[in-house]
């Protein structure tokens, strides 16, 4: 057969040729829609595997686009801005894995985690080959957003259906105290967060797209859709009760409108973030009492939200089966106002335990109500209504403040101790005891990043292999319990606690590249380009800016997200014209 031929049979026909291109941006647009959604339940279970609804979306994007790639008979582009720095990153990642002193099944499961996300960077790169494909992810990733704040909102509106619907996705709800940290499907309020803090940052730039479209066109609606969208968004993020993600908000939102500025100068554009900021503004004011933002942003937890000193009688006599009411005086010592006929009511109460130990004898005493909300720092005396044990013999009165059906201040951290002697009269009897329940164990970020550290010196040339921060830091934090979901709260300590310093210099490799692919997008001032560039941009600085204080990268929502955004910023920086030739 002629040479000539033989290529023209190998060359694929023009339809197959763009199947890649195609298929992988069907597989961004289907992950970009479903990533928020992970239920809890397997999809499938596999040995030693399991494989969630997102997952088993992602291997079906994997499998169409390989059999697109088999069908075209050409090599996907894979070369790209962070290609080498990841596929390094992934090879040190198995490396600390294979040699981890705690769990190398976990480590190998957070390297695989890692390779899909690249897998996942690769799709985007080779789907997202115009300025309407990126575009359109965005718009998608959007939608998203606004259904899982949407869901949000409804969840801490306590809407039953919606309560009852989320129990797929999370085991349940997530509190500080008396406040409500919704997150709608996402498996914790702090990954909603971030998240939606993505999703806002990118949003922000489709927004100016928007307006740049609309000035000779008389459709003005798609401005005010993605207006109110990202309003909605907004709103999820203060629900979460995420201090982090309100600061992130409020970066990216200066980040684009001073990059618009310097543009543009006070245009359409940046009057459109002004008005978008003040809409924030008046969001976050009204998701929550001033009381509870400003606990929120000038503490780290509720260890110091709740205390108080009683002042009670060093001893008293009481009949058994009998009702007596006790004069107390009751200093609030905490941050939070009580309040005995707010949802929930705060109220006066006590246990009664053995005489000599701490065991229990009736832990739900009765309550008695504050005439009067309690400031911080105010006293009170009442008399407290104290139903006695029927069985005679000494006893002791633990005097405690309830916040109805959240939490006992004895149970926090440091809370202040009140006792009175008792001693019941009338028959004797057999006194029976339990377990006082445990106290609150909630280490700060500072006991993590000190634990962090001692782990780091202990494994400085590969950790203790990645995401195995969490099985292990209990032992570094004198933690006698240890929570195993709980991770070290940073990102950049993440990597190094778990991949030593292997791992963490070819992260910080990619976190180069990263900077400087952001950097390229700022540096596109065409209007055609701009707007996209520079909300893409604002979403790598959200990502990077919230992980100092937590970390995102074992989630698959998160990572999802993450790999379609660098993907995103790949295509921009790297053509002139990725963007505006063609209208949304």
């Amino acid at each position: 057969m002629p040479h000539a031929l033989v290529a023209r049979f190998l060359e694929p026909a023009p339809f197959v040729a763009g199947l890649i291109d195609g298929t992988a941006f069907a597989g961004v647009a289907l992950l970009a829609f479903v990533a928020p959604f992970e239920a809890t339940a397997p999809l499938l279970r596999l040995p030693g595997q399991s494989i969630s609804n997102v997952e088993a979306c992602l291997l079906l994007a994997f499998a169409a686009w390989g059999l697109a790639i088999v069908a075209s008979r050409r090599l996907p582009v894979w070369r790209a801005p962070f290609t080498p720095a990841w596929l390094a990153l992934v090879a040190a990642m198995l490396l600390s894995a294979m040699l981890s002193p705690v769990s190398r099944t976990n480590a190998l499961h957070m390297t695989g985690r890692v390779a899909a996300a690249f897998g996942i960077y690769l799709l985007a790169v080779n789907g997202l080959t115009t300025g309407r494909r990126v575009r359109a992810a965005i718009t998608i990733a959007l939608v998203s957003g606004v259904a899982v704040s949407a869901l949000a909102l409804l969840e801490y509106l306590r809407v039953r259906a919606v309560l009852d619907a989320l129990r797929a996705f999370r085991p349940g709800l997530a509190w500080v105290g008396a406040q409500l940290r919704a997150g709608g499907p996402l498996p914790y309020p702090t990954i909603a967060s971030m998240y939606l803090e993505v999703v806002f940052a990118a949003g922000l730039g489709l927004l100016l797209h928007q307006l740049d479209a609309a000035a000779g066109d008389r459709r003005k609606w798609p401005v005010g859709a993605v207006f109110a969208a990202l309003l909605i968004v907004a709103d999820g993020i203060a629900l979460t009760y995420t201090r982090a993600g309100l600061i992130s908000v409020a970066a990216s939102l200066l980040l684009v409108g001073f990059a618009r500025r310097r543009s543009f100068g006070f245009d359409g554009g940046a009057r459109a973030l002004a008005a978008l900021a003040a809409g924030v503004v008046l969001v976050v004011a009204f998701s929550r009492s001033p009381q509870s933002l400003f606990l929120r942003f000038t503490s780290e937890s509720q260890e110091s939200w709740y205390r108080a000193t009683i002042d009670a009688p060093l001893s008293v006599v009481v009949d058994a089966g009998s009702v007596t009411m006790i004069p107390v005086s009751v200093t609030n010592a905490g941050r939070v106002t009580w309040d005995s006929h707010a949802d929930p009511p705060t109220l006066l109460a006590y246990h009664w335990l053995a005489a000599d130990s701490d065991r229990v004898v009736a832990y739900e005493g009765t309550r008695t109500a504050f005439p009067a909300p309690v400031g911080e720092g105010e006293t009170v005396a009442l008399s407290a209504r104290v139903s006695a044990p029927r069985q005679a013999g000494k006893y002791r009165i633990a005097w405690d403040v309830v916040q109805e059906d959240r939490l006992w201040f004895t149970t926090e951290p440091g809370a202040i101790a009140s006792w009175s002697t008792a001693i019941v009269r009338g028959l004797p009897g057999s006194i029976a005891t339990y377990a006082p329940p445990v106290i609150t164990a909630r280490p700060g970020r500072l006991v993590l990043w000190g634990a962090a550290a001692k782990m780091f010196v202990a494994h400085p040339l590969l950790g203790v292999g990645p995401d195995n921060f969490r099985l292990a830091y209990g032992g570094y934090a004198d933690l006698p319990v240890a929570d195993p979901r709980v991770h070290s709260n940073n990102m950049y300590i993440e990597v190094a606690a778990g991949g030593g310093i292997v791992v963490f210099a070819v992260f910080a490799w990619l976190l180069r590249s990263t900077a400087g692919c952001a950097g390229a997008l700022l540096q596109r001032a065409r209007p055609q380009d701009a707007a996209v560039a520079v909300g893409i941009a604002a979403a790598m600085a959200t990502i990077a800016i919230h992980g100092l204080v937590d970390s995102f990268l074992t989630f698959t929502p998160t990572y999802v997200l993450f790999a379609v955004m660098l993907g995103c910023g790949s295509q921009i920086a790297q053509s002139q014209s990725a963007l505006g030739a063609e209208p949304l």
